[in-house]
């Protein structure tokens, strides 16, 4: 069995990561319970939607990357924001797109100087305001 027959994303689930057979459950989860130590069997047993094949594609499917990754020089020597993400570069299936990036809360603050959702009325000092 193949890693790509496991391995779905979709945009509106879980922020568009890399998830097993379509579950709520990412990749990146289960390397996460691997890593820190946890067994296969106990992996199964807080995950009981899981299977053993979903673990081993979710190694398969990391070391996949990991081998992309590395076998792309320019990865190493540009930065992260310059980087196409993997999934846009033809991973698996044509299934895999990223989920667009969502603007983040510092860069609107360091766009506008304002808290993002923040109106120029509820962001005047309170020395300009009239009472």
């Amino acid at each position: 069995m193949h890693y790509r027959e496991r391995i779905t994303i979709e945009a509106g689930k879980r922020g568009g990561e890399p998830c097993i057979r379509g579950l709520r459950i990412t990749v990146h989860d289960v390397l996460d319970y691997l890593a820190g130590g946890m067994s296969e069997d106990e992996i199964l047993t807080d995950l009981p939607d899981l299977e053993c094949e979903d673990i081993r594609a979710a190694l398969a499917f990391g070391a996949d990357r990991e081998r992309r990754l590395g076998a792309d020089p320019s990865y190493w020597t540009t930065s992260p924001q310059q980087r196409t993400p993997v999934y846009e570069r033809g991973l698996p299936n044509g299934r895999l797109k990223r989920a667009p990036a969502r603007k983040s809360a510092r860069g609107a603050r360091q766009r506008t100087g304002n808290p993002p959702g923040a109106s120029q009325e509820q962001v005047r000092s309170p020395a300009s305001r009239s009472h």
